[in-house]
């Protein structure tokens, strides 16, 4: 009996740890060196394949393919994000910056509306305000 209560105990202390443990790692995406940021997307990729609709993974992993300078699987990615919540705004931002880069000026007008219409902190409310006056201003 006293296995049994012990062997439940650590079945369900398994998922408890697994979630613990950030893909990744604790540090900072801006802080890692290309070989961290190589390991950083692969972890994310795996901890995707397990949990697709993870919001945080997804973006995560599309600042790690920014910072990769893999702009198409950030894009990709961010895009996942939007599909998964509409109202993230950060999403939304980084999308406008990626489209506006690539010259999509419809597309980046629609994800800096969108960053607009979402944003709760100022930072990304103004600046999707100016890169929409600018693009209108176009």
């Amino acid at each position: 009996m006293k296995y049994l209560l012990f062997s439940l105990l650590l079945a369900g202390a398994c998922p408890a740890m697994a979630q613990a443990v950030q893909p990744g790692g604790d540090k900072d995406i801006r802080l890692q060196t290309p070989a961290e940021l190589t390991k950083t997307a692969a972890e994310l990729e795996q901890a995707l394949i397990m949990q697709p609709n993870n919001i945080e993974y997804n973006i995560k992993l599309g600042f790690t393919y920014t910072r990769l300078g893999r702009a198409d699987d950030a894009q990709r990615v961010f895009e996942t994000v939007v599909r998964l919540d509409p109202k993230k705004a950060i999403a939304h931002y980084m999308l406008g910056l990626i489209y506006e880069k690539e010259g999509l000026e419809e597309k980046a007008i629609a994800a800096w509306t969108a960053c607009l219409a979402n944003a709760t902190e100022p930072r990304l409310h103004d600046t999707a305000l100016k890169h929409l006056n600018n693009l209108k201003a176009q």
